[in-house]
């Protein structure tokens, strides 16, 4: 765990039990770590100008290519809440990256798409996002320290889905 100097005086320190401080600077290091690889000037999906959340949702429709997708079914397989899902539709739609479409199933519903656009920039995207994110982690991790990584990654992910299933 990364371990930060003792400030005997801080805030933090004197409203927290001593053997549960390492565990309040893991969990900042960990979103530190997030938030400084997803917004890394050199990952590729700031050059063709999408934000995180627009990439996630892009990336759910591209796994629905056939079927689509409603906004509650993108907000249960994204980070993004359903509230919020609409106004990224609304940026990619402008973009003519994804299109709605009445449901054939039921009238008052509708399902998202990928376009053709969308379709072709996520097959220019993906194998520029791949090699950049490849580039930057190989760049810090040695490939045993990836693999360990990944296995750890897995591991809280899997647990903390489990408990939020719950």
């Amino acid at each position: 765990m990364p371990s930060k100097p003792s400030h005997k005086n801080s805030l933090r320190s004197q409203a927290t039990a001593p053997a549960d401080l390492p565990f309040l600077d893991l969990s900042r290091a960990l979103l530190k770590a997030s938030f400084l690889f997803s917004n890394h000037p050199e990952r590729a999906l700031h050059a063709y100008q999408l934000s995180l959340a627009q990439m996630d949702v892009l990336s759910v429709l591209a796994d629905a290519v056939d079927s689509g997708l409603t906004c509650s079914e993108i907000a249960e397989r994204t980070l993004i809440t359903k509230g919020g899902i609409t106004g990224i539709l609304d940026r990619l739609e402008a973009r003519a990256l994804v299109k709605r479409m009445p449901s054939r199933d039921d009238r008052r519903s509708v399902r998202v798409r990928l376009s053709a656009k969308g379709i072709e920039l996520l097959r220019k995207l993906y194998p520029a996002l791949a090699q950049s994110n490849r580039a930057l982690f190989e760049r810090e991790l040695r490939p045993e320290q990836l693999r360990e990584f990944a296995k750890s990654l897995d591991l809280l992910i899997r647990g903390l889905e489990r408990k939020s299933e719950a």
